[in-house]
């Protein structure tokens, strides 16, 4: 069997951070016995469980706003399939930004005070040009996607506008959230891989769906020959820092544009499938409200379970704690148990919350068991998709020397928002019929 062990030339930086880095909540063997095991689980799901019923409340909020939202997309043709888009790459520029933060802060790589540090200073350029140039690559996506599905959308200007202006609306909050966040944590004492990619996915959901109607409504008040010029300005611009950013020497931040932009393309394309199936399946999706009111907490909370399986994976492989290989061993199956502990607790949660919400505001809703059931089954199924999914990208990346904390949560977010929502869809359809 390949295996891939940690080393120095991989590291983020040096170890010298490793004797003080917070995954002292990673089994090892010099900390194997009964007693901390019961230890590691409790601060593991502690933690984790309450990042991700967080998420969950923002999620479900995020769904109840499309669903109250829904007479407005008729306004704006192609928005339907720009939603589940926006959401995905917020949450796959940032929730990376966080988990690299977390690998950095474990190896050492940066360390308070935070402004004194060159490497965060290149991380966040890094995040910068992703946040200015991402959106180009999305409305062009959303556009193509759409004519081909035979969907109508807005003109390429519209498209463009909205998607850019959101993003920089909501990429400025969410950078000032992401760093007082892993701020904290570390002075709280929490581990920021069990809590950093829920919370930002989170808080992107939240403040993603006003400000991307809010930038719609923006952009439909201006003029045509205004529209057209912003939009060159911005394609200008954004390709500039693109070609500046690959060009400027600052290697962490060439790594980050380098080894991240091509995945972000293929998880943007791949998340824009899932806002073509919402649009084909709209007067479905309206009809089953308490399901339009789940799907976008399937896709985070499946998303989320990776991606926390994946910042500590990527965070044990850096410090040299576990092995990559084909097939996963003892130390990283472990990691896999706790995923799917949190699944059995998350996602009956997540039930009960819709079920309660739905009942409150008058929205059609499946019976109590029925909802519970739906989401034990079809969370659990995607949660394995998601274990499985979240390992072999982390695996392909490290043996193809890629750093995993780039790459690997676009990917798996991207994957779990279409898995995610046809594990939820067929399940429904299996108990309805039944």
């Amino acid at each position: 069997m390949v295996e891939f062990e940690a080393a120095e030339d991989l590291s983020l930086l040096s170890r010298a951070g490793a004797d003080q880095s917070l995954l002292v909540a990673m089994p090892s063997e010099a900390n194997d016995n009964f007693t901390s095991s019961l230890g590691n689980v409790s601060k593991i799901v502690k933690q984790s469980f309450f990042a991700l019923v967080i998420c969950a409340a923002a999620d479900i909020f995020a769904g109840f706003s499309i669903a109250k939202m829904s007479y407005l997309l008729a306004l704006y043709p192609g928005l339907i399939i720009l939603i589940p888009s926006s959401i995905n790459l917020r949450g796959n520029i940032f929730g990376s930004f966080g988990a690299r933060l977390g690998t950095s802060f474990h190896t050492g790589e940066i360390s308070p005070p935070l402004e004194r540090s060159e490497a965060l200073r290149q991380q966040v350029g890094g995040v910068a040009v992703q946040t200015l140039f991402m959106p180009l690559v999305l409305a062009f996506v959303v556009k193509g996607f759409g004519q081909v599905a035979g969907l109508e959308t807005m003109s390429i200007y519209d498209l463009v506008l909205i998607a850019v202006v959101s993003s920089l609306l909501s990429g400025v909050v969410l950078l000032a959230f992401t760093l007082v966040m892993i701020n904290q944590s570390f002075k709280k004492g929490w581990d920021p891989d069990n809590i950093s990619v829920p919370l930002i996915t989170a808080a992107g959901d939240v403040i993603t769906i006003p400000l991307l109607f809010a930038s719609a409504i923006l952009v439909s008040m201006m003029s045509y020959p205004l529209a057209r010029a912003m939009t060159l300005l911005f394609v200008m611009f954004s390709t500039a820092a693109l070609v500046y950013s690959l060009g400027s020497g600052r290697l962490i931040m060439v790594r980050i544009v380098r080894q991240s932009l091509p995945v972000l393309v293929l998880s943007t394309a791949l998340a824009t499938v899932a806002g073509i199936f919402m649009g084909m399946t709209e007067e479905m999706l309206i009809a089953f409200s308490t399901v339009l009111l789940l799907i976008p907490v399937f896709n985070a909370e499946g998303g989320n379970l990776g991606g926390i399986l994946s910042s500590r994976l990527t965070s044990a492989y850096h410090l040299g704690m576990i092995k990559m290989g084909r097939r996963p061993e003892g130390e990283t199956r472990t990691n896999f148990s706790y995923t799917l502990l949190l699944s059995v607790l998350i996602f009956p949660t997540l039930g009960f919350l819709a079920y309660v919400v739905s009942k409150a505001f008058g929205m059609d809703a499946l019976g109590f068991g029925e909802i519970i059931f739906i989401c034990l089954v079809a969370g659990l199924f995607t949660t394995l998709l998601a274990i499985f999914v979240t390992y072999y990208f982390t695996y392909f990346f490290v043996k193809i020397g890629v750093d995993p904390d780039n790459v690997t949560i676009p990917m798996i977010t991207s994957v779990m928002d279409v898995l995610g929502t046809a594990s939820l869809i067929l399940v429904t359809m299996a108990v309805i019929t039944t």
